[in-house]
């Protein structure tokens, strides 16, 4: 069984699909980190874009299981560097390339296979997984997302404005809804599910609801 789960960011659509992929207990597959890894690989190392699509030839892994997504580079496993706003920016950008995008849902499609999986991103219903039986789009209000990544950012130390915070959100979602290729939208069969006055429990609750209604 593969759940596809698709959402913009902040939306609460990762800390849903692990706690999904717990309780079903199947391997949990984040989409977003193989941009974010080759973002931030990009952004540190100042690769230009033309040249990003060779960085699929260096040494680099994703292991996916219960509850997690881990991605090393070169033997070193990436956690904090790929949450920074500049990395998720630079992760965006490099989704607009046609060639990268493709050649990353060549590699997601051949490392799951026939497996099953709870696989969450931004286009896993769409385009990487669009055969998947069951897929959920996951979101709430720009506002509500952007205080949510604030405080998220503001709980690490980092000095940043609301402000700051809801242009960075818009302008992403501005970005990948106008992607000439494999622009940012729900499939069109996805069930959607808007967080933005409810808890993330809630919203696991109806994603379980809809799974046992139509399994049964």
């Amino acid at each position: 069984m593969k759940i596809a789960i698709d959402g913009p960011s902040a939306s609460g659509k990762s800390t849903i699909a692990k706690l999904l992929s717990q309780r079903l207990d199947l391997p949990y597959l984040e989409t977003g980190l193989i941009y974010r890894m080759f973002g931030y690989v990009a952004f540190s190392e100042k690769i230009p874009l033309e040249k990003v699509l060779d960085l699929f030839e260096e040494d680099f892994l994703v292991i996916f299981e219960v509850g997690k997504t881990d991605v090393y580079w070169k033997g070193k496993r990436l956690l904090e560097e790929l949450k920074g706003e500049d990395v998720g920016r630079y992760a965006s950008i490099l989704g607009e390339i046609p060639a990268l995008r493709q050649r990353v849902i060549k590699f997601l499609r051949e490392i799951v296979g026939d497996s099953q999986v709870v696989a969450e991103g931004r286009d896993v219903g769409t385009h990487i997984f669009p055969e998947a039986p069951f897929k959920f789009f996951i979101t709430a209000s720009p506002e509500e997302r952007a205080r949510r990544r604030y405080l998220e950012l503001r709980s690490k130390g980092l000095e940043v404005s609301y402000e700051e915070v809801l242009k960075a959100i818009e302008e992403r979602d501005l970005r990948d809804t106008n992607r000439p290729l494999y622009p940012f939208k729900p499939a069109e069969d996805a069930h959607i599910i808007d967080t933005t006055n409810i808890t993330v429990e809630q919203a696991l609750e109806k994603v379980l609801s809809i799974l046992k209604e139509h399994r049964d």
